[in-house]
């Protein structure tokens, strides 16, 4: 009789142990833990080569089940679990499994897209600039502005709007002068909005393709007028608009600044079985300089700083999906480091230009090949009275040399990869 309890209570312990060590190898979502395809990796080259995340082995490329329990150690703890089961009475304490979250419904009709395959610009350079502060705009307004953009050979604008009157005719002009833009609705952090439909009806009706972004600087208590801030809520809120234009046949933009606000983003996202919404999103990062030099890299703030977001994409989804950069650049008299010099207006010019330069020579400051998931840099900001980082009629002046020499910049047309 002893020796029976004896060996009962060994089998315990080896079950114990060998079921421990399946749940502790389980411990990462599959998703996140799945490996790198082929297809994935052919994608990304240019990026895996040169930026912050590393490129897959073939070894890496091979593993399937990298956090799962071997067959035979399954099938052995199953074993010995139904002996110990048969032999003794084992007191177990049941733990609750939380209610998953409903799935999210995306229409199941849109193919899955590469890089390669999202629509850019004729003539694509690459070169963008944030349009006016405000979403208010009259035909004079967009004429004037417009053709400063064209002066200037830009290929890409952010564009905010307040309506579909705005929209409409912003949408017809902005197509005529053959630039692509990426539309904010002017939307705070707890609203909700229900008109994506329309718009991206009003957007493609004038053959261009339906960037739109949804929220802005959501971290930000600022955006939040009254209302407390809830992280919560608001990722529910981008959840339900990301659905809903994703469905509208829009491209999602997501634009968010703290990383851990998107690592939870993406985990909503899995939880709630919507992973094709990541092959046709693309994601807005703003990537201001304050007044470090366009090589600097040291943390995240600077005008690299956006390869930080790419690497949790890429740890993530296995990919990175396009980037636009909705804001950066510099604004003048900057001098939040004093390691540093203040952004004088030749400081201003030369920094612009080296990151305008990125996509025509394809390298990014830091002799890093430019990659191909950023697809445009729009700089902070065209035109404003009270905005001092503002191109155009701001109350720090014009900036007159930075003008000129983006206008002198020869005409060219960015490669990617796929190009060669």
């Amino acid at each position: 009789m002893h020796k029976t309890h004896l060996t009962i209570f060994t089998l315990f312990v080896f079950a114990l142990t060998i079921l421990g060590c399946a749940s502790t190898a389980n411990s990462a979502p599959a998703k996140i833990a799945q490996a790198v395809s082929p297809e994935t990796v052919s994608v990304n080259v240019a990026a895996q080569a040169t930026d912050m995340f590393p490129l897959p082995t073939p070894r890496q490329q091979a593993t399937t089940a990298l956090y799962l329990p071997s067959t035979a150690t399954a099938a052995a703890a199953q074993t010995l679990t139904a002996t110990l089961t048969s032999t003794a009475v084992i007191t177990t304490t049941t733990t609750p499994t939380p209610t998953a979250p409903p799935r999210l419904p995306l229409r199941d009709d849109l193919p899955p897209l590469t890089l390669q395959d999202f629509p850019r610009p004729p003539n694509d350079n690459g070169l963008g600039i944030h349009f006016i502060a405000s979403g208010y705009y009259d035909q004079a307004e967009l004429d004037k502005q417009i053709a400063r953009m064209q002066e200037l050979h830009l290929k890409w604008a952010t564009v905010v709007y307040t309506d579909e009157n705005h929209l409409e005719i912003a949408a017809r002009k902005f197509s005529e002068a053959g630039i692509f833009v990426v539309w904010r609705k002017t939307l705070k952090p707890f609203q909700r909005y229900f008109a994506w439909q329309r718009d991206i009806d009003i957007i493609k009706k004038y053959n261009l393709p339906p960037y739109m972004q949804l929220y802005n600087e959501a971290e930000l208590e600022v955006e939040w007028d009254d209302h407390p801030q809830d992280r919560d809520q608001y990722i529910l809120n981008l959840l339900t608009a990301a659905k809903d234009v994703y469905n509208a046949g829009g491209y999602p933009g997501i634009q968010l600044l703290d990383e851990d606000w998107l690592r939870e983003f993406i985990n909503q996202v899995y939880a709630r079985q919507g992973e094709a919404l990541f092959h046709r999103m693309f994601f807005i990062p703003h990537a201001y300089g304050v007044n470090h030099p366009p090589a600097y890299q040291q943390d995240t703030t600077g005008v690299l700083g956006f390869r930080a977001y790419a690497t949790i994409f890429y740890k993530r989804l296995g990919f990175v999906p396009p980037f636009i950069v909705g804001e950066g650049g510099w604004k003048i008299d900057s001098q939040e480091d004093n390691r540093f010099p203040k952004v004088s207006e030749e400081l201003h010019r030369d920094y612009t230009l080296a990151v305008y330069d990125w996509f025509r020579t394809g390298k990014l400051s830091n002799g890093a090949a430019l990659p191909d998931y950023l697809f445009a840099f729009n700089m902070w900001m065209l035109a404003g009275g009270d905005e001092a980082g503002a191109w155009y009629d701001s109350f720090a002046g014009n900036r007159t040399l930075t003008i000129e020499a983006v206008k002198k910049i020869p005409p060219f047309v960015r490669k990617f990869s796929w190009d060669n």
